[in-house]
C-alpha cells in the first residue's frame, strides 16, 4: 500500500515495448537497476509500468537494443496537476480540503464508552462534560491518565478504566464491579464508631473483629438498636470500670428479616397498534447545532424514531457532521384485558425482578410466601418474603467526657 502511494505521488507511465530483441532490453533494465512492474507479454509486444524518473534513463538502452517504446497511459499526481494547471480554483479547493481535514484531525469529535452496564453512557458523558471533557476539544488538551483517575473517583463501582485517543475518537473502556456486596463498603477509619441495626430482625450469626457485642444469636433486634459497641470498659482489680478505650467497631452481623410484598394492577390496559402510516424528516448536526427539515405529520397520535449517521473518513476519523432521519409512525390506542394466564405471568415476572434486586444486594432468600390472586378486574400479588442479610450500619460512638469515679477506699 505504501509503495503504491509513493508511485502515485512521483508519477509513472505504462509503456509498450516492441523491437528486435525486447528480452535484451529488459535484461539491461535489470542491470541498470531500473524498476519495472506489472510486466505483461501480449504476444507481439510487452507492456509494463515504469516511474517517470526511470523512464528518462531508458533512452540510451532503447538505442542500444533498437527497441521502440510507446507511452499508452499516464498515472500519478504530476500528470493530474499538469492536467488541471489552468484550473487554479480547483487546485485551491483541493488544498483547502486537505487543510480542513488536517485541522479537523486535531480535535475530538467522538467520545465512545464501552463496558458500562449499570451506569448509562449519558450519565458518564454528563460527568465528563462537567469536567470540560466534551466533543470538539483539542486532542492536545486531553489527558487520558487524568480521565481514568477522575472516573474511578467519581464512580466507585468502576474498578478499571482505560482511555485512549484513536484518530478523532476518544475511546473509554470501563469495567464495573458486578459482584454483590452484602454491606455497603465503608471507608477505613480509626475514629470510634458503633454498629447499629439497619432494620429489625432475628440475629442468626455474629462475628466481631473489634468492639463489644451487645447481642447474641437468637435475639430479636429493632431498627436502630445497638449491635456492637465501639467503647471498651477497662476494669480495675475489683471488677469496676476505671476507664474507657474507644475503637472502630468492625463485625459481620446477619439476621433473619421479613419483607412485605404487595403488587396490584388492573387487568384492563391500553395497547398501541401501529396503523402503518409513516412520515419522514431529515436533519443535519454540525457540532452542537442541529438543522432539521421535519415534515411533521397530521397524525393524532404518533411515535418518533431518530436514526443518525455520523460522517467519518475511517473507522476512527470522525468529522463534526452527522446526518439523520426522523420516522413518524401513527398508532391507535385500544383497551384490552389480560387473561388470567397473562396476568399471573406478569405478576410472577414482577416478583422475580423484586427478588433478583434483593439478591444482587447480597440478600439470601430462604422463604417466599407471596400469593397471586387474579380477580375479575385486578390481579393482586401479596405476602411476605423471609431472608437472611447483613443488617449492620455504622454510627459514631458516644464519647464520655469523664472517667468513672473510683471509691476513696479503693484509691487507698
Amino acid at each position: 500500500m505504501l509503495t503504491s502511494f509513493f508511485r502515485y505521488l512521483y508519477g509513472y507511465v505504462r509503456v509498450r515495448l516492441t523491437g528486435y530483441s525486447p528480452e535484451r532490453f529488459l535484461n539491461l533494465c535489470k542491470g541498470h537497476h531500473i524498476e519495472i512492474w506489472d510486466l505483461q507479454n501480449s504476444g507481439g509486444y510487452y507492456e509494463m509500468n515504469v516511474s517517470i524518473r526511470d523512464f528518462r534513463r531508458l533512452k540510451p538502452l532503447r538505442r542500444k537494443t533498437r527497441a521502440h517504446l510507446l507511452v499508452t497511459e499516464r498515472h500519478g499526481l504530476p500528470f493530474f496537476l499538469h492536467h488541471y494547471r489552468n484550473r487554479k480554483m480547483f487546485v485551491v479547493g483541493i488544498l483547502l480540503c486537505i487543510s480542513f481535514l488536517y485541522v479537523m484531525s486535531l480535535y475530538i469529535w467522538n467520545i465512545h464508552i464501552e463496558g458500562n452496564y449499570s451506569r448509562t453512557t449519558n450519565v458518564i458523558l454528563d460527568y465528563l462534560e462537567s469536567e470540560h471533557i466534551v466533543h470538539g476539544m483539542r486532542k492536545k488538551d486531553v489527558d487520558c491518565k487524568e480521565i481514568q483517575s477522575m472516573i474511578r473517583i467519581q464512580f466507585p463501582d468502576i474498578i478499571w478504566v482505560s482511555a485512549e485517543i484513536r484518530g478523532t475518537r476518544l475511546l473509554i473502556r470501563i469495567r464495573e464491579n458486578m459482584d454483590s456486596m452484602p454491606m455497603e463498603e465503608q471507608p477505613e477509619t480509626t475514629q470510634p464508631r458503633d454498629i447499629a441495626a439497619a432494620k429489625e430482625g432475628i440475629i442468626t450469626s455474629v462475628l466481631v473483629r473489634s468492639g463489644v457485642s451487645q447481642i447474641q444469636v437468637g435475639d430479636e433486634v429493632a431498627e436502630g438498636q445497638l449491635l456492637v459497641l465501639g467503647r471498651i470498659d477497662i476494669q480495675n482489680d475489683s471488677g469496676e470500670v476505671a476507664d474507657y478505650q474507644y475503637t472502630a467497631a468492625d463485625a459481620d452481623v446477619y439476621a433473619r428479616t421479613t419483607y412485605t410484598y404487595y403488587n396490584e394492577f388492573v387487568l384492563s390496559h391500553e395497547v398501541r397498534h401501529p396503523t402503518g402510516k409513516k412520515r419522514y424528516g431529515v436533519y443535519a448536526r454540525l457540532g452542537g447545532k442541529t438543522v432539521s427539515v421535519d415534515l411533521k405529520p397530521k397524525f393524532e397520535r404518533f411515535s418518533a424514531l431518530n436514526t443518525e449517521y455520523p460522517l467519518k473518513l475511517t473507522e476512527n476519523f470522525y468529522l463534526p457532521l452527522a446526518f439523520g432521519t426522523t420516522c413518524y409512525e401513527e398508532y391507535e390506542i385500544y383497551t384490552e384485558s389480560y387473561s388470567k394466564e397473562e396476568a399471573r405471568a406478569l405478576a410472577e415476572a414482577d416478583l422475580d425482578e423484586f427478588l433478583q434486586n434483593l439478591m444482587q444486594k447480597g440478600v439470601q432468600i430462604i422463604e417466599n410466601n407471596v400469593k397471586i390472586e387474579v380477580g375479575t378486574n385486578t390481579c393482586i400479588a401479596a405476602g411476605s418474603i423471609t431472608a437472611v442479610e447483613e443488617i449492620g450500619s455504622y454510627r459514631p460512638t458516644e464519647i464520655l467526657e469523664t472517667a468513672p469515679e473510683v471509691p476513696e477506699d479503693e484509691e487507698k
